[in-house]
């Protein structure tokens, strides 16, 4: 159910971010917390006392039937199918872990070869935006051969390496702007952590709209962060130094940054870039907080609700353990009632016309409790 639920959720916030008058409106940081309660409702499982099952009969307690009892060879073992798809599970989250992780020690590693391949220049404008900073995390630069596009890596050692160019010292000040900005939003912190969820559930189609939608919008965050203060003029030069950088790296033809980086752009998707010289540009609106807050009573609302039902198979008891004897009889309630009689005793009659006079207090209240109307005689 927190997979179901979790993934239904997913899916509404990807429509709703999809929505340029929603995140011009309630902004990227209403997203984010949207994506928080999904995580919470993934993780968290939780029976409360209001929560009420439902039963679903026919194929999904087949299913669930079949693949809770039945077993496949191994050898000379029989192992359950069920736990043969979780050892599945199991194994091919742990693969994708190990990849992640590899692949993110050889970027820290590669970064801490040309770690002393510095920049004087690059240097001095980097001390200039720490100065800037609202929070001053310990930052280097250095130049890396390999790249094309400028990039933040390091989750602990923070590194921002750009490629082996000639910047302008205003295109050097906005691209180390923007990288040093996305440290101070700790937002590797975040794509590590969310890259981590969907290696574990790998086989949810939801997460990867998660994490495609998680990047672009920390890369909008850090861009509105970052330009925040920034005049007309410096808004068009942040934005056509991003340009300019892709420019630069789509003639150089080279490889895209890592998972666990922050780059400048990205050349895989021109509508991300858009979207984002949009939100640069656009006028924020103003959202009064009675709307901020309804919005979120709202979500926070629908979460506690997922909680409030489980679906669960239901199986009809088997018929030896219902009918035990001779004596004991079958029959329905359909168009059957319970009759009052004038001296205060009730009968409960059936469609068919059968009456079964003198019915005690608990077979009374069992009845009532099914549904079944008294008429008085």
């Amino acid at each position: 159910m927190s997979v179901l639920f979790s993934a239904l959720f997913i899916v509404a916030i990807h429509m709703l971010r999809n929505q340029p008058l929603f995140l011009h409106s309630f902004g990227v940081h209403t997203i984010l917390g949207l994506y928080v309660l999904c995580l919470f409702r993934t993780v968290v499982v939780l029976e409360l006392p209001f929560t009420v099952p439902i039963g679903l009969n026919n194929m999904f307690s087949t299913v669930f039937e079949t693949v809770w009892a039945a077993q496949i060879s191994v050898g000379d073992s029989q192992i359950r199918v069920l736990l043969a798809i979780c050892g599945i599970w199991a194994v091919v989250s742990v693969n994708l872990i190990v990849q992640f992780l590899w692949k993110s020690w050889k970027v820290s590693r590669k970064a801490e070869w040309y770690s002393t391949n510095k920049d004087s220049r690059a240097e001095r404008v980097l001390e200039r935006v720490k100065n800037e900073s609202w929070r001053m995390p310990a930052v280097s630069v250095c130049i890396c051969p390999t790249l094309d596009i400028p990039m933040g890596t390091g989750l602990f050692r923070h590194r921002i390496c750009l490629p082996e160019h000639e910047y302008t010292q205003e295109e050097m000040y906005y691209i180390l702007k923007h990288e040093y900005t996305h440290f101070c939003n700790r937002d590797l912190t975040v794509k590590f952590l969310v890259h981590l969820f969907c290696c574990v559930f790998w086989w949810n189609p939801a997460v990867y709209l998660l994490k495609k939608d998680i990047s672009q919008i920390l890369e909008i965050k850090c861009d509105i962060r970052a330009t925040e203060k920034f005049s007309k003029r410096e808004r068009l030069e942040y934005l056509l130094t991003i340009v300019r950088v892709l420019e630069r790296a789509e003639s150089a033809g080279r490889t895209q940054p890592p998972m666990l980086s922050t780059g400048l752009a990205s050349r895989k998707n021109q509508d991300d870039t858009r979207e984002r010289f949009r939100m640069i540009t656009a006028v924020p609106r103003s959202i009064s907080r009675l709307c901020q807050g309804a919005f979120w009573t709202l979500a926070v609302t629908l979460v506690v609700a997922s909680y409030s039902f489980v679906l669960q198979p239901a199986f009809d008891p088997p018929v030896e353990d219902i009918y035990t004897n001779e004596s004991v009889e079958e029959f329905s309630t359909d168009g059957a009632y319970i009759s009052e009689r004038a001296d205060g005793s009730y009968s409960l009659v059936l469609s068919n016309g059968a009456i079964y006079d003198n019915l005690n207090r608990i077979a009374l209240e069992t009845y009532i409790n099914e549904g079944l109307k008294i008429r008085k005689e």
